[in-house]
């Protein structure tokens, strides 16, 4: 099953779970209705027993109506309020736990190295380079949360960057961003909201409990309805939790092996993530975490956070032996020896060599063949069509270790300099502005930037241009990547000033290259995420669909071809590629910042089986030349994030005269 399938399977999957605990509520009002109909029953003095419908006739039906409409409200209403508070996506679930942001500033080398490992793995897959968080928690674990892959965020404890190796720490963040590509996070917050709502019930019958008991009065009768009341409602508000957790249990079981099998297939390493199982078997903490609200989030986390379960019942992980032995088939069981994990205190595991370090196979200890360049090929900036249709195909949130190797292999190539300034938030607004300068252009960009932008903003970017000039083409979106989790830390006005001044940079001659283009929308993709609504308006038609495509496809086809015939022809072979009927091409004047934009927020919508052939149509377009430039290749991949289809960097061979002339010109 490749991402698309997960994607679309998490879909039918958040419908059933909702479709469940809807009938767990409906359960809960008929329990409940009935539980009342039966107190009011006795409590009339009517000792004889009477049938279900007399006394709900008793009861009266109008009061039946009015206590189901009260719980389904009272449930509704706590499940808006939670999820409410959760709106803030994983960092609202980090901060709850009581995690410390880490890209900004890290504490010594195991948090270097933990944000090391994280930055890796982000930039292997295409994704926005999530929030680090650290847990201050011996537990060795770790969880994935947020809405999207541009809100989430990673959790690691203390435990857990303290006491894995490189390589099992590795494992354990495959592991996570195998749950963030395959759509788990969305609905494990939808479980949290909506167990608070069943969960409700009962807190409102430990109120009435308590105010029975501490009430005055002489109306012992009174008291006596009450006290039942309450009773009976803890009984069914427990009883509603029971089979939620249930419900938690058995999803969350099954996509632990799910994503345990993913790890494996990022790092090509089954010791990693086996090695990080086995540490927390042998050691005293284990994974079970000390904060108070733990368990509301077990289902989230890498490993088991709870001491105790009924009979397995409400585990929401499978055993660490049944993970382990998937894993590594060879295992003999716990170790009677070694019940403590060695720290992982090696200062050289905080800076890894950039290209130089090995992954073992599956079930081996093969070394994987580094991705590199061909020697004396020049500036490696071209791609072939069977790399790109492969890379959709095979690689789309699912990197491969050789891709592992690429990340760290680009992440080495950014100069030092402009690495630390991508963690500062005040010099990543320099950074972004670099980027966005034009050779043509710079004159007047910087008088834009001189009016507008903060005077030590200016200077720091004079500090970091003559690296910025330096920096090879493949580097930036990894670069822009790097910079997202320090913008998403600028206070809201200087957020909507920085905004404002990339629009100004982007206009600054009157018109927006559609490279400039793809950089700001990778960047807006990772600070905003969710695209403008008001643009989808009217249009997630599957006409408003198909035109959002057609508008796209012309997008690539003069993207990639200057003349006006060439690009007609390749916008007909991504047409016939897509199975769409034939139109003709749109002026380049008729592509606009806004209506791309409207294109890609409509285009969104595309159903996720259907994802991978529009993206592949994209690549034929752009290919009629005959190759994938390295600018066509970064176009294409910020359409896919922007379409949540994370797609890793693709190793760039050759290069064509076309680029050659375009690098000369920016030499110049």
């Amino acid at each position: 099953m490749n991402f698309f399938e997960y994607q679309d399977k998490a879909r039918r999957n958040s419908t059933l779970l909702v479709a469940l605990f809807a009938a767990a509520v409906l359960g809960l009002i008929a329990i409940t209705t009935l539980f009342i109909a039966v107190l009011t029953h006795y409590s009339r003095g009517q000792d004889s027993p009477a049938s279900v419908g007399a006394m709900l006739g008793t009861l009266g039906w109008d009061t039946v109506a009015g206590i189901a409409v009260t719980i389904a409200a009272i449930i509704a209403v706590a499940s808006f309020f939670r999820l409410r508070q959760l709106a803030a996506g994983g960092r609202a679930v980090a901060e709850s736990l009581g995690g410390k942001k880490i890209n900004i500033s890290p504490s010594g080398l195991a948090e270097q190295r933990a944000l090391n490992v994280v930055e890796e793995m982000a930039l292997a897959s295409g994704t926005p380079v999530p929030d680090v968080y650290i847990i201050e928690d011996a537990a060795i674990n770790a969880f994935a949360a947020g809405y999207k892959p541009a809100d989430a965020v990673v959790g690691l404890t203390r435990g857990c960057i303290e006491q894995l190796s490189r390589d099992e720490l590795q494992g354990v963040v495959a592991h996570e961003f195998s749950h963030i590509f395959n759509g788990d996070m969305r609905l494990n917050i939808r479980i949290v909201g909506l167990l608070h709502g069943i969960l409700i019930i009962g807190l409102l019958g430990t109120w009435l409990l308590r105010g029975s008991y501490w009430s005055g009065g002489r109306d012992n009768r009174g008291r006596a309805v009450a006290f039942g009341i309450g009773a009976g409602l803890v009984v069914i508000g427990y009883t509603g939790t029971f089979f939620g957790n249930l419900i938690k249990s058995a999803v969350s079981r099954q996509r632990e092996y799910l994503a345990d099998a993913s790890a494996v297939q990022f790092t090509r390493s089954n010791q990693g993530i086996a090695g990080a199982l086995k540490k927390i078997g042998n050691y005293t903490p284990g994974s079970n975490l000390s904060a108070a609200n733990a368990s509301e989030f077990s289902h989230m986390y890498f490993a088991s956070s709870l001491k105790h379960s009924l009979l397995g019942m409400f585990a929401t992980h499978p055993p660490l032996a049944a993970r382990i032995s998937r894993l590594d088939p060879n295992w003999r069981g716990w170790s009677a020896q070694g019940s403590q994990p060695t720290a992982a205190s090696d200062a050289t595991e905080a800076a890894p060599s950039a290209a130089g370090e090995q992954v073992s196979q599956l079930h081996g200890a093969t070394q994987a063949s580094p991705v590199t360049a061909p020697a004396d090929t020049g500036n490696p900036y071209q791609a072939q069509l069977g790399q790109v249709l492969e890379t959709v195909d095979n690689n789309i949130a699912a990197p491969s270790a050789e891709h592992m190797t690429l990340g760290r292999e680009l992440l080495s190539r950014v100069p030092a300099d402009l690495k630390t300034a991508a963690h500062d938030p005040f010099a990543a607004r320099a950074l972004v502005y670099g980027l966005l300068m034009a050779p043509e252009q710079q004159a007047l960009q910087r008088e834009i930037l001189a009016r507008s932008a903060h005077p030590a903003v200016l200077r720091e970017y004079g500090k970091l241009e003559p690296a910025l000039k330096l920096l090879p083409m493949d580097c930036r979106l990894p670069l822009l990547d790097l910079c997202v989790p320090a913008l998403k830390a600028l206070a809201p006005q200087q957020y909507q000033i920085f905004k404002r001044n990339v629009i100004k940079l982007l206009r600054a001659d009157g018109k927006i290259e559609i490279w400039e283009w793809a950089l700001y929308r990778v960047l807006m993709h990772g600070l905003e995420g969710a695209p403008d609504f008001q643009r989808k308006a009217g249009n997630g038609s599957a006409k408003g669909i198909g035109d959002a495509h057609r508008f796209l496809l012309a997008t690539m086809a003069h993207a990639g071809h200057d003349a006006y015939l060439d690009a007609r022809r390749a916008y007909d072979a991504g047409q016939t590629h897509l199975g769409l009927s034939p139109t003709t091409l749109p002026a380049r004047s008729d592509i606009t910042l806004q209506r791309l934009d409207k294109a890609l927020a409509i285009a969104t919508d595309t159903a996720p089986l259907k994802k991978p052939a529009f993206l592949k149509s994209l690549a034929v377009t752009l290919a009629h030349d005959g190759v994938v430039e390295g600018t066509e290749v970064e176009l294409l991949r910020a359409i896919a994030d922007c379409l949540d289809c994370p797609m890793p960097p693709i190793a760039l061979t050759g290069i064509s005269a076309k680029t050659a002339a375009a690098a000369d010109t920016t030499a110049a």
